[in-house]
């Protein structure tokens, strides 16, 4: 009974120390953010939107809302000085984490003590997103990150119309920009979550947890991905709102010229609402009109 004892205590100690250096060397902690930032002379740079987040729960429940168990792999876009990826990486089989920024990279080769983070230092808009799911050996694929106020849109309708195994993403986004996807407003993005999927807001982010920090609060977003997007309902919804003031008669003349007035009236759309005002199903119906035209 001694020895088991023993035993017990030591992996309780093990553990317990663990803990303890995981916390220590965590690097969401304000004061080591601001030591490494220090350390490698570092400063945010307006051109990449950078605000480095100095909350280690926060982080801790931006990574909870993406269920990852030790059989994902997450794709993380932005990783800076590997705070999140820190976290990302301690809950995953394996992360992938593209960086624009050449200077992060003798950061995250020397700060980033894990194992299953694997860096490459590309531009995402340029990366064949495509080519890179298809090598990843996990088949839970999801996407975890901070993006940046500027290229947020575009980051996730890359994300949203690249047909990949990808199934969820979770996104710490401008607060405004999260309302607006998840409000009744209707936008190409917003009819494009609905078609392949559900967006959910799950928390609101203070600007006072990021250095530096930003002029505006922060949201966490969920979006579940159960299909892949139509090639051809993108087209419709660009040519929808491509002018938002204008009628559907009048922008849907781009894809359907003289025959604009009979598909809207065979799809039940009346032709002086603007895309706005329309929802998913209507977008569908005039994807399938499309479709019989190509």
């Amino acid at each position: 009974m001694s020895v088991i004892k023993t035993v017990l205590r030591l992996f309780f100690y093990t553990d317990v120390v663990f803990l303890y250096n995981r916390v220590m060397k965590n690097i969401a902690i304000r004061k080591n953010t601001q030591a490494i930032l220090d350390q490698y002379d570092l400063n945010a740079l307006k051109k990449y939107g950078q605000n480095f987040l100095v909350d280690a729960n926060i982080i801790h429940k931006i990574a909870q809302q993406a269920n990852i168990t030790k059989e994902t792999c997450v794709i993380e876009i932005g990783p800076g000085i590997g705070a999140l990826t820190e976290e990302l990486a301690h809950q995953a089989k394996h992360v992938i984490a593209f960086e624009i920024d050449e200077r992060m990279k003798n950061v995250l080769d020397h700060e980033l003590e894990c194992h299953n983070v694997e860096v490459i230092l590309q531009d995402f808009m340029k990366v064949n997103l495509e080519e890179v799911v298809s090598t990843i050996e996990e088949e839970d694929v999801c996407v975890v990150t901070n993006l940046p106020y500027y290229i947020t849109t575009d980051i996730i309708k890359k994300v949203l119309t690249t047909p990949t195994r990808i199934n969820r993403m979770v996104a710490l986004i401008q607060k405004e920009v999260a309302l607006k996807l998840t409000g009744e407003e209707k936008s190409p993005l917003s009819n494009m979550i609905d078609y392949v999927g559900d967006i959910k807001y799950c928390m609101t982010v203070g600007k006072s947890v990021f250095i530096p920090a930003p002029h505006v609060d922060s949201a966490v977003i969920r979006i579940y991905k159960e299909r892949n997007m139509d090639p051809v309902l993108i087209e419709v919804l660009e040519a929808a709102f491509k002018q938002k003031r204008k009628t559907m008669n009048n922008n849907m003349k781009a894809l359907f010229q003289n025959e604009t007035a009979q598909v809207l009236a065979a799809c039940n759309i009346n032709p002086t609402k603007r895309a706005q005002e329309l929802n998913i199903d209507d977008f569908m119906k005039l994807a399938e009109e499309r479709r019989k035209r190509l």
